[in-house]
Parts: structure tokens; sequence; C-alpha cells
């Protein structure tokens, strides 16, 4: 390589020199040359050889890089595999329900509670789970979960009464609550502010597929080798995926962080505030460098019991701190509670208010919902990445704001007696504006969260999507109750207007997050004041 040439940055922005960038050198060998991993959790005051280091790298790798950043598709790949494999083995389940109930004899009842049991397993790790994922090496943590996963699925496989297979479901809560801030928080120090919408699809769209590929292999497998057989020969080969994550290289927390260019707008809010938010901008801001600092310290003195509560707390505190989260958990929870709670009821639906057999119900939901989750997931994170460029303050959130309450507004036409030709095409693109919102989102927790607490803010929304995707169908269906109806002779719910009542809520999450726009130049300029303050730290 040549001679490194070392540059000192303007502390008072965050974009380097003309052609260089911060941490290059270790950026280069650990994320495009193949070098061995360089680890550097510290901050990342120079830029060493940038120029250099791309001169040397490879015409593909130049243009993997330019497109996705120096890691390239690699490491989102991988973690879309975790996040696919994880949905296969919760899949599993009901494609051999039916033949689970008969040789252990339970009822529906007690099934829907293997659904949910997982929910319950998490909430008992969600806030460790965040904590694990901002002070240890995620990659690893991804690995070891993995690893869970196989030996979950051969537990499930050697049960012998229905006690033990809740015990086991319940385990599987666990591995997915402590993989889920790993693989978000990896992703967004990864890649840069204009790829993540599109990375944090990749994300969402292998969970959607992975449940109907484990659902249909967990079925098939059942039927002709038994039960059992389905968890090992669908479930046990994807912990293998562990040896490719634990090799993952680990970027340095805030890596890509460098590359935002949102520090602009949040300079441009910052000056029109008063005195006092500017005040308050930088204390919150020399507090969350206070956090990350202490980062290391459990590390090098494991029996601190008392310095690791500290920062426990403070982190938790910090968190609860930033407005434009609140909105952003609000937004991502009732969103995800509207799509479970549609995937959950839609067969039932159109067989109740369409006329269709129970096979013919199925069909159409399941091309509604794969088709329309599948679109909306990858356009809203293209566009999300696309208003990215645009000097907006919160632009995905506009995006996610406008998109579900357009979803929702549509929807809730298709609850209403219309016919079938107009019903499915427009719950194809209600659902794909629903979903749509999830990637950008999740890219905006990234920006308005600093890189030290992402990993508890991350755990706290996804566990509270799921609990609300978990809770959704059971309200829809008390509601439907209060509002029966005749079906060839016999009283069932009217779903119709069980989605009619509760589906307003969507547009009130909707509002929610375009409100919340208001405070995101107060905490993109804390978040920005950081990682100043972080690279002042030398």
């Amino acid at each position: 390589m040549a001679d490194v040439q070392r540059v000192k940055t303007d502390a008072t922005t965050d974009i380097a020199p003309p052609g260089f960038h911060y941490g290059g050198e270790e950026h280069w060998r650990a994320g495009v040359s193949g070098v061995d991993e360089l680890d550097s959790d510290g901050p990342a005051p120079y830029a060493y050889g940038a120029e250099e280091a791309w001169a040397e790298t490879s015409p593909r790798r130049r243009r993997r890089a330019g497109a996705w950043g120096p890691y390239g598709r690699r490491p989102i790949t991988l973690l879309a595999l975790v996040a696919l494999i994880d949905a296969i083995d919760k899949g599993i389940l009901p494609g051999v329900l039916t033949k689970v109930q008969e040789e252990f004899g339970f009822g529906d009842a007690q099934a829907g509670v293997l659904g949910t049991a997982f929910i319950f397993a998490g909430f008992l790790v969600v806030i460790p789970a965040g904590y694990l994922a901002d002070r240890h090496r995620r990659t690893r943590i991804i690995a070891g979960v993995l690893v869970s996963w196989g030996v979950i699925s051969g537990m499930n496989a050697a049960v012998q009464n229905y006690w033990q297979f809740l015990g086991v479901r319940a385990a599987l809560g666990f591995g997915e609550t402590i993989d889920n801030p790993s693989s978000q928080s990896l992703i967004a120090d990864y890649y840069p502010p204009n790829v993540r919408g599109r990375a944090y699809a990749m994300q969402r769209i292998a969970p959607t597929v992975g449940t109907a590929l484990g659902t249909g292999l967990g079925g098939l497998v059942a039927s002709i080798f038994g039960w059992r057989w389905a968890f090992l020969l669908v479930g046990v080969p994807g912990s293998l995926l562990a040896i490719a994550v634990w090799r993952l290289k680990e970027p340095r927390r805030g890596e890509s962080d460098e590359f935002d260019t949102s520090d602009d707008t949040a300079e441009t809010a910052t000056e029109a505030t008063t005195a006092h938010v500017t005040l308050e901008v930088t204390a919150e801001a020399s507090e969350l460098v206070t956090s990350a600092a202490d980062a290391e310290a459990p590390e090098a003195d494991p029996g601190s019991d008392v310095s690791q509560e500290r920062t426990f707390k403070r982190d938790i505190s910090r968190v609860i701190r930033i407005k434009t989260l609140r909105s952003l958990i609000v937004g991502t929870a009732i969103a995800a509670g509207a799509t479970q709670g549609l995937g959950f009821w839609a067969p039932a639906f159109y067989e109740r208010h369409s006329g269709l057999t129970s096979g013919q119900a199925a069909a159409v939901t399941a091309g509604a919902i794969l088709s329309g989750a599948l679109s909306g997931t990858y356009l809203g994170g293209l566009v999300s990445d696309r208003a990215q460029s645009r000097a907006i303050a919160g632009a995905p959130m506009l995006i996610a704001g406008y998109a579900q309450f357009a979803g929702g507004v549509l929807l809730m036409l298709t609850f209403l007696p219309v016919p079938l030709w107009f019903r499915v095409p427009a719950q194809i693109v209600g659902v794909a504006l629903l979903v749509a919102g999830f990637p950008a989102l999740t890219s905006m927790i990234a920006q308005v969260v600093p890189a030290s607490i992402r990993g508890i803010a991350f755990s706290v929304t996804s566990f509270l999507g799921a609990v609300s995707g978990a809770l959704s169908p059971l309200v829809i269906g008390i509601v439907s109750e209060q509002y029966s109806f005749s079906v060839d002779g016999v009283s069932k719910g009217h779903l119709a207007n069980s989605f009619l009542t509760i589906t307003p809520l969507v547009l009130f999450g909707a509002l929610v997050v375009l409100r919340g726009r208001r405070w995101v130049g107060h905490d993109l300029a804390v978040a920005a004041a950081e990682r100043r303050a972080n690279r002042s730290v030398v």
C-alpha cells in the first residue's frame, strides 16, 4: 500500500476532506480488501489513506462498494438469511400443528398459546438484549443465537407432552428477542443512510418469505416422515449459518454515521432554536459520550456490578428521552398489529363476506398479502433511500406517515360491501402502502438514536411491534363477536365491522408519526453532537 497519509479532520463538521473518510484505512482493510479485521471500537478522528486503499481495490469490489458502501451486500445478505431462518423455525409449527394436536391431544386454545409463547418469553429479555447489543460483539451474539435455534429445533423433535412443547416454543422467544437488536444495530453501522432503507427492507422481506417456507416445507416433511422430522430436517440445518455470521467483520459503532448528510439539516434546525435548546443538546450529547465511553468498562472490570447497573439505567433513560423515537415506536407497533391481524383473519373474512370457499379464501389471502408485503417493503426502502438525499428533516417519516395513512384508508374501503374485483386489488395496494413504512421507520430510528444506545432502542421497538402483532388477532376476534350475523344459518362474528372499528388506529398511528417530525431537528442535533464529541476525544 502506498504511504499512508494522516489528515486531521475538521472537528466542527461531520464531512471529511475531499477524497477521505473517517477511519479510512481500517474501514477499507476490514470491509473491502479482505485483510484481517482491525478491532476499532473507539472514535475515529482521522482519515487514513482512503484514496490509496480505494486505488488498490479490485474493479468488481469498487462497483459493489459504490452501490452498497465498503462492506458490500454480504452483511445484509447474511443478516436477511438470519431473519429468514428465524421465520422458518416459527413457521414450521402451523404446518404441523394438526399432527401435533392429534398426538398430544390439546385443543385450539392451547394451540393459540403455543403461537404466542415466544412473546411472553421475550418480555423477560427485551431490555437486556438491547444492552448486550450496545456493549458486546454483535456478530458473536447473532451466531450464538443461530446455534441455539438449531438446538431448539432438535428439542422440538424430542418433546413428549404439551407442556414440554410449550417450554421449547417459549425458548425460541429468547433467541429472537436477543437477535433482533443486534442485527438492526449492525445494519446501521454497515450501511450509510442513503442505502439503509433498502437494507432494512431486505431484512423485513425475509420473515414473510421464511414463514411461508417454514409452513410449506414443515407440512410437506410432516406428511411424509412425521412432524418430528419436520423440525429436524427443516429447522436444524439453518444453524450452520452461524459459521458465516461469526466470521463477519464487526463494524465500529457509528461507523457509517460519518457519511450521514443529515447533520446539515440538524445544524440548520439548531440554529433556529433558542440558547436554552442549544445548551440542552450539548448537555445531552455530553451524557451520551460518557455512556459510549463506559461501554468498554464492563469488559475491563467484569466484577463492577454497580458500574454496569448505572450505565444500564442511564442508557434506558436516554432512549426514553428521545422524543422522535416515541412516535416511531407507536407507528411501528400499530402498523405491525394491523398487518398481523389482517393476515390472521383475512381467510375467514373472505369466506364470510365474499362467499369464497376455505380453499379459495386461503389462496386469495396468501396471494394478496404476500405480493403486497413484498412489493411494498421493497418500494418503501427504495423511496426512503431516495428521499434521504434531499435536505428535508425526517423525510423517511413523511414517507411512512403518508403511506400508512393512505393504506389505512384504502383498507377501510375494502371492508365495506364492495365487489371482489375491487376488494382484492385494493387490499394488495393497501397492504403494500402499510408495510412500505417499515423500512423508512427503521431507517429513521437509526438516524435519531445515537450509535451507543441503538441496541436498546431497536430491542424495545421490535418487541412492542411483536406484542402488538400477537394481540391484534385476539382484539379483532373479540370485537367481531360484538357484531355477530348469520352465515348459512350459523351465527358468526362480523369481521368486516370489526376491521372497520379497529383500522382507524392505523390512521392515528400515521398521524403520530407525522406529528413526531417536529422533534427530528432536535434529536438529529443531539446525535450529531455526540459524533463530533466522540471524534474530539483522541
